[in-house]
């Protein structure tokens, strides 16, 4: 268990390389029970959490559902991750063992683009999906402390992984990187300045290696202060999580996700022109990044420039069509605009996906209908 838990970690690295998600053939909508909302990503999610271990194919198909209809979630790209190896244990073997045949399959590297965007949502995205995958190995699977340890971080042990994970780091300094997997079970058990404080110790230990010696395989320093600066902002330290996402930027410049963190924080502090600069580097790198073509919009509405942002919320939305919130905010921009049939049109879009948590929003959205109607 410990060469692939050393392996999945190192692939955080590689999860930042610019990596297309290529279209993927389009599923049919799995039927829902009779009270689910079915246009709630929670709904499909756990629609597929209950189909993984006995249909992993109907379960991958809820999942991309999931997220289509949200894709700022992290967890159900991860549960297609998933999917997609619970659909073929001889693949996943393989992929564990580094098989280059297996490896250069198109199916498998589009497969692990999904990865690449599970973590730019949310580096700590749970990964009892994976522990479910290890399970499935029966007898093949070698037992040691990490993987007693991974195995309580997928049931949601978080203390006692956290505890494990950390008498791992101590007995051997080269299981340093075990520190990434200790600030994530830190995480799942709202532990925040702890997992901060693995971070950090990580994120000192790799930059020593690169004073002492040129590694074979390049470490994504960017991606752990990213995750770090998440930490610094749940944590209410702003300016501790800008000095983090910055560095980011300073490893990678093709870090986006730190861009995209920058200009909200930048909203917040109202500089509009700030977070318009950020969010336009962010789309240039990621252009078919739907998620990012809508906070641009955003940002842009915030500088006054509607035009732009219009173009922006009509770009996200020709990437993600099933996706309600650009529906709303595009429906906003166009009755600004005094364009009432394209805001009308916009928020009958909105209202045919919003999901019935989006209660508040729903009711303006309604009323605006309302208000544009003729004699409204």
């Amino acid at each position: 268990m410990r060469k692939p838990l050393i392996r999945l970690v190192l692939a955080m690295a590689a999860a930042l390389l610019p990596v297309a998600l290529a279209a993927q053939a389009q599923p049919p909508r799995p039927s829902l029970g009779r009270n689910a909302d079915p246009n709630d990503w929670e709904a499909y999610f756990e629609h597929g959490q209950r189909l993984f271990d006995r249909s992993p194919a109907q379960a991958a198909a809820s999942f991309y559902w999931a997220s289509r209809v949200d894709p700022t979630r992290a967890e159900p790209l991860f549960a297609r991750w998933a999917a997609f190896f619970k659909q073929d244990y001889g693949t996943w073997l393989a992929y564990l063992e580094g098989d280059q045949e297996i490896l250069r399959r198109a199916n498998v590297i589009e497969n692990e683009a999904l990865l690449t965007w599970a973590y730019r949502r949310n580096p700590f995205v749970h990964r009892g999906f994976e522990a479910a995958l290890f399970s499935g190995l029966g007898r093949r699977l070698r037992w040691d402390g990490a993987t007693a340890a991974f195995m309580e971080y997928g049931r949601g042990d978080f203390p006692d992984a956290a505890q494990e994970f950390g008498r791992l780091v101590r007995s051997n300094e080269r299981n340093v990187r075990f520190r990434y997997w200790r600030a994530l079970a830190f995480v799942g058990g709202s532990q925040l300045d702890s997992a901060a404080a693995e971070l950090t110790h990580l994120l000192d230990a790799l930059r020593a290696e690169d004073a002492q010696v040129v590694r074979y395989h390049y470490e994504s320093k960017a991606l752990i202060e990213y995750a770090l600066g998440l930490l610094h902002e749940a944590a209410g330290r702003p300016a501790e999580a800008r000095r983090a996402w910055e560095r980011a930027l300073e490893e990678d410049l093709s870090m986006y996700p730190a861009r995209a963190v920058l200009a909200r924080l930048a909203l917040r502090e109202r500089k509009a022109a700030e977070a318009v600069e950020h969010m336009a580097q962010a789309v240039e790198i990621a252009p078919g990044d739907g998620v990012m073509q809508y906070e641009y919009g955003n940002a842009l509405m915030s500088a006054s420039r509607r035009d732009d942002a219009i173009a922006a919320y009509q770009r996200a939305l020709q990437l993600e069509p099933h996706w309600a919130d650009p529906y709303l905010r595009l429906g906003v921009a166009f009755d600004n605009a005094q364009e009432p049939g394209k805001a009308a049109a916009a928020y009958r879009a909105y209202l045919e996906r919003a999901p019935r948590r989006q209660a508040t929003e729903i009711q303006r959205a309604t009323q605006r209908l309302a208000a544009l109607a003729p004699g409204g």
